[in-house]
């Protein structure tokens, strides 16, 4: 079998382009699911194996500084730094919206406006983004759970104990109880998936500045 040159840089170009267009569907549909195909393609953007190389390495882009959007909140017990927690149009627990939600989305609450800019190494493998004191993940546990393990390229029928804490509507670790109806109701999704999100925003940002 032969082989002909697979140009590199025009497909970096696509893969950009892919996961802008998966962002924007995310938004503008509301579908979480979507984060799946979001974290495949940043997965073959940034992720090094033995046995493959990425895009950016390809490149030679992982030289650059990264856009870290995570924050802390001192108010939440369990830090979920690349989603917030929303609560809208919820009547006495009943109705409305309670969801994780990635920062970038600012249709309900304006984004916090401070940058941070880091190493490869530090955003992608360092940095926890999610933490809730027994567990933790990382970026690239995340989306690597997500693409190898969890249907996103493939999937496993057993995950990591730390992954399987934060897939779960109460992973956030509160719950909404109405004040006369003392109905408790959790969240209406998953913060996995917003937070895949909001990484394609920060790559998008970082790569595209």
């Amino acid at each position: 079998m032969s082989y002909v040159d697979n140009p590199i840089s025009s497909k970096y170009d696509e893969f950009l382009e892919l996961i802008r267009v998966l962002c924007d569907c995310y938004d503008s549909t509301g579908k979480d699911i979507i984060a799946l195909s979001i974290g495949t393609a940043i997965r073959v953007l940034v992720h090094d194996t033995h046995n493959s190389t990425c895009l950016l390495t390809h490149l030679s882009k992982k030289g650059i500084r990264f856009l870290s959007t995570s924050t802390k909140n001192t108010k939440e017990k369990i830090h979920l730094g690349l989603v917030r927690r929303i609560n809208v149009g919820v009547s006495d627990g009943v109705g409305g919206e309670a969801k994780y939600w990635p920062i970038c989305d600012e249709r309900y609450f304006p984004s916090p406006k401070e940058q941070n800019f880091t190493s490869f190494e530090d955003w992608w493998d360092i940095e926890k983004v999610f933490d809730s004191g027994k567990s933790s993940l990382t970026r690239k546990d995340l989306v690597l759970s997500v693409t190898n393990k969890d249907g996103g390229a493939h999937f496993d029928t057993k995950v990591q104990s730390n992954y399987d804490e934060f897939r779960h509507n109460w992973s956030g670790g509160s719950t909404l109880v109405g004040i006369n109806s003392k109905l408790a109701r959790g969240y209406d999704n998953i913060p996995i998936y917003p937070a895949i999100r909001q990484i394609g925003y920060e790559l998008l940002r970082t790569l595209k500045s």
